[in-house]
């Protein structure tokens, strides 16, 4: 019956043989079905077609196949059998092909106009034959229906251990996996308290910025765990960059709480490489999983989200205040407009000039008004601003200095707390070479040349 369905019309042109993994894991791992799916050249030389003549396209592995306007191996595929030059496309099984059904019968379709076969392991399907292209049909539905199945069951599984506070995920820096899967505080002393350290610097200035120049300044890095295969879960120190340190401060881990469905998924726009929805964040009161006092934390919840709220205000749009900038205005960020209520900005003024600064609300021009609400000079605003301020805190200037003086102790205390436990690290880390070094045989040159490079280091 397969031999029948071959005409040397068929065997004249291309067989193309479709090699595809769903995720980069499964071609990793999955080395048996990749393996059966190159042998499907071999399928096509035992059907008749010279070893010239048969192409295998392997350029979609790693990608799921729900899609195709990512898939540049299928798009390539269908273009060539629309024009006449396939005259049969081997695969492993139709999930190969595609995962729903309008990709699987379109292509089903092309073929059948263009006379092309279609064979898996064990049979060839000729499309234009009524059987033969009902098989087809039926093998698409079935493999979307297993991939609908499928997915169904592993994301309600997921949900419900995730509601329980069980579902396991890579666990944030800090933060260790107990005998019994609970979450333990990393016994690593200089680990917990350079976070520590992060949220005492975040409390004091309110601006990340500001705790990255800290960190940078004092020469403190950051703890981080890898998470490649490779020495996977290795403890390692980085330089501090504003996205580890905004990682920290928004990760609700920390403020002992467990949470899970933090990120949207449901949005239109999609990755151009693997076309994936790009997800984007959620607001804390959407978060459908959270779970407080679920492990030891390094703040408590309110912390966090005064915290939250600050990062929010600093960020100046959507209503936050923004940071406070150089510039010589007093009032940045703090003043708003009388007439409309929104906040001002401010128009600074080069040194060349020898003008104040001033204060402006351009929403008349945000909404095509031909001026701007209101604007005034800084140089009558600020001196009185600041001179009833005084007069305020004049009663209790001597608590306040009082107050700034301990404060400056604590972070000159806190500075020298964490340079010794840097100290205390490098000194463990040279005596442990040295030990290492001590202990090889002399005459092992090859050993002991390496370990001596790595004491002087």
């Amino acid at each position: 019956m397969t031999t029948t369905k071959i005409q040397n019309t068929h065997q004249e042109r291309m067989a193309y043989v479709y090699v595809r993994q769903s995720t980069p894991i499964q071609v990793m791992e999955n080395r048996e079905s990749t393996e059966r799916q190159y042998r499907l050249r071999d399928r096509a030389i035992e059907l008749g077609w010279a070893p010239s003549r048969v192409e295998v396209i392997d350029e979609d592995q790693g990608r799921t196949g729900s899609i195709s306007a990512h898939r540049t191996g299928f798009q390539r595929l269908v273009s060539a059998v629309g024009l006449g030059g396939v005259g049969m496309v081997l695969m492993l099984e139709a999930s190969r092909l595609a995962r729903n059904n309008s990709d699987w019968h379109r292509l089903i379709e092309i073929c059948g106009i263009s006379g092309t076969l279609i064979a898996d392991e064990s049979a060839v399907y000729n499309p234009r034959e009524p059987n033969d292209r009902l098989l087809l049909g039926v093998k698409g539905t079935i493999s979307e229906a297993e991939l609908f199945t499928l997915r169904t069951r592993l994301y309600e599984g997921r949900w419900n251990k995730a509601r329980k506070g069980l579902l396991q995920f890579s666990l944030p820096v800090g933060y260790v996996r107990g005998v019994d899967g609970s979450w333990e505080l990393d016994p690593h002393t200089q680990v917990r308290e350079r976070l520590a350290y992060v949220f005492e610097l975040f409390r004091r200035h309110a601006v990340a910025r500001r705790v990255v120049r800290d960190l940078r300044q004092q020469g403190l890095d950051l703890p981080t765990r890898v998470v490649r295969k490779e020495g996977y879960g290795m403890l390692t120190w980085k330089i501090p960059t504003l996205s580890a340190v905004m990682r920290i401060l928004h990760n609700p881990a920390y403020a002992g709480a467990y949470v899970f469905g933090r990120w949207d998924y449901s949005g239109s726009r999609r990755s151009p490489k693997s076309g994936k929805v790009l997800a984007h964040p959620l607001a804390v009161a959407q978060w459908p999983v959270t779970l407080r006092e679920h492990h030891p934390s390094y703040l408590d919840w309110g912390e966090f989200m005064k915290n939250q709220e600050r990062l929010r205000q600093n960020w100046n749009r959507g209503g936050g205040r923004g940071v406070e900038r150089e510039g010589n205005a007093l009032l940045q960020g703090m003043v708003y407009c009388g007439v409309c209520g929104q906040s001002m900005s401010v128009q600074h003024r080069a040194e060349t000039e020898k003008r104040s600064s001033a204060y402006i609300c351009q929403r008349g021009y945000q909404y095509g008004e031909t001026g701007v609400c209101q604007t005034m000079t800084s140089r009558a605003v600020d001196p009185a601003v600041a001179e009833a301020f005084l007069e305020a805190a004049s009663p209790t200037s001597l608590q306040v200095a009082t107050r700034v003086l301990d404060q400056i102790e604590q972070e000159l205390a806190a500075q020298r707390r964490q340079r010794e436990i840097q100290l205390k690290q490098a000194r463990y880390e040279a005596r442990l070479a040295q030990r290492q070094y001590d202990a090889v045989d002399p005459e092992n040159r090859l050993v002991s040349a390496e370990l001596e490079k790595r004491w002087n280091e």
